[in-house]
Formats: C-alpha cells, structure tokens, sequence
C-alpha cells in the first residue's frame, strides 16, 4: 500500500512539473506582415511589456498576443523570464520591431504578496533599459503585475528618469486593498485607509521626476451588476486616483460590464480598446 501512495504521490509531482513547464513556455511570435499593415493605425519604434498577475502565465495574455498578430497590428518578439530566484533570462529583441510586444513570465508566480514581482519588475527595466537600450515603454499588466509595476517605478527614481512611459493600460489592478466592495470609492476616500502600501505608494508620488506625462488607463470589470470583477472590488482599483497628479499623468477609467478579474485580458471588446489605445492614429 505504501509503495502505491508512494507512485501516486510520484505521477502527482510530475504532471505538476509538467504543467507548470508549459505554462511559463512562451507564446509563438508571429512577425508582422510588412505588406499588409493595418490602414489607421500607427506602427511605432515603442515596445509594449506584457505584465501578468498572481498565478499568471503564458495563458494571460494568449488571447491577446494572438489577435493583436492575427490582425497585423503587433510582434511578439522578446520574452523575458524571472527565476524563482530574480535571475532574469531575456529570449529575442526589439531592435528595429515595430509594435512590439515584450511578454513576461514569473517562472514562480504563487508569492504572499506582489512584493517579489515588484523587485523583479525593477530589475526587468533596468535590463531593457541597459541592455537593449529601451528608453520608451507601454505597459499593459493585470491584477497584481499593476500593483507590482506601480509600486517599481514608485520605487526607482532611476527608472522614472530613464524611461518614459507612453500609455499604461492597467487590468483589474488594486491599488489600495483595505477597502472591499460594500463600500463606494466616494465613502471610501473619505475614510481612513489601513494599507501600509497605498501609503507608502502616496508618499513615494510625491516625490516623482517622470520624463513625460503617464496616459493611465483604469480598466473596470463587473458581474452580477456588482462593482467587481469577481476578484478585485472595483474601489481598489480606483484608489488610482489618489495617486494621480495632472502634473504628471493623464486618468481615463472605464468599467465593463458582466466582465470578470480574467475577462479583462481576454474580452473582444476590451482588446479592441487596447489595441486603438496603444496604436490607432488619433
């Protein structure tokens, strides 16, 4: 009986390892078809970095990698991934790629907190910005990858001076986590937050030196008629607005109903407003 239980808890590990090794195997790139470009929409030299939430990985952003090259309106063409141990390993470039798509895999993204991934996140810009010379960058990063992404550029003045982030399109991202969805953001803001990390993300915007004004975009998602996506209470995102200051950043938020947490980076109609957001002529 024991050896039984022993081979079972064997097969057990191995299917594990194995599913875990095909979600951080990156998604196929697709180049763009230099002779059908997409008529109304801008090909730019700026890459766009792919940012995944807690537990995500190469199924976040498949949906959307997939249309974006089917509809020869972006490349994938560099995947960067994160060792459980922070040792960051980059696969191809964006040298001479226009619209490229930058997608990130946490080899091990089951942490407490989003506080790994916004050491990790540090380090990525700084290997872009150093190694392959990246000194513009869209964002477009879910549930905790926006948390961890807002709470690293918070965090290094060096990569608010090196980098300008043209459009940063956040996901279901909590931005103060206190609060839960009975309350509105309305009462909310008039009420004493006690998330040491808001607090530490407000004290640290103050004292931002950005190269260029941040086009925020706050995306919403409902179900059930509720403000909430099913995983993240809408007034948790919404704290962005405390953080924004029109001396350095533009808001827009929008809110998508019958959309859950995972719907956000799947949804036809979401992905159709990201694609116009980043490269649609204006």
């Amino acid at each position: 009986m024991f050896k039984i239980i022993c081979k079972v808890l064997i097969v057990i590990v191995v299917l594990l390892g194995l599913t875990q090794l095909y979600l951080i195997t990156p998604l196929k790139e697709q180049p763009l078809r230099t002779n059908q470009l997409k008529k109304g929409y801008n090909y730019s030299d700026t890459p766009t970095l792919l940012i995944p939430g807690w537990a995500g990985n190469r199924l976040t952003y498949q949906a959307m990698v997939k249309s974006f090259q089917k509809e020869n309106l972006a490349q994938k063409t560099m995947t960067i991934h994160v060792r459980p141990n922070g040792k960051i390993v980059v696969d191809g470039t964006v040298k001479n790629k226009k619209n490229a798509l930058i997608q990130v895999l946490f080899d091990w993204n089951y942490t407490s907190s989003f506080r790994p991934q916004t050491r990790w996140l540090t380090d990525v810009m700084e290997v872009l910005h150093e190694q392959y010379h990246v000194d513009k960058l869209n964002i477009v990063s879910h549930s905790w990858g926006g948390s961890a992404w807002i709470h690293a550029l918070a965090g290094s003045p060096k990569i608010q001076k090196e980098i300008q982030f043209k459009k940063v399109i956040l996901l279901g991202v909590p931005v103060e986590e206190s609060f839960d969805d009975s309350t509105t953001y309305r009462l909310a803001s008039q009420k004493h937050s006690t998330d040491g990390n808001f607090h530490k993300l407000i004290a640290q915007a103050r004292h931002f030196d950005l190269k260029n004004k941040i086009h925020f975009y706050n995306f919403l998602g409902e179900i059930k008629n509720k403000p909430t996506d099913g995983s993240v209470p809408n007034v948790q995102s919404e704290f962005l607005k405390k953080i924004i200051n029109p001396k350095w950043a533009y808001y827009q938020q929008q809110t998508f109903e019958n959309t859950s947490h995972s719907s956000l980076h799947d949804n036809k109609r979401i992905l159709n407003e990201i694609s116009d957001i980043l490269w649609k002529n204006k």
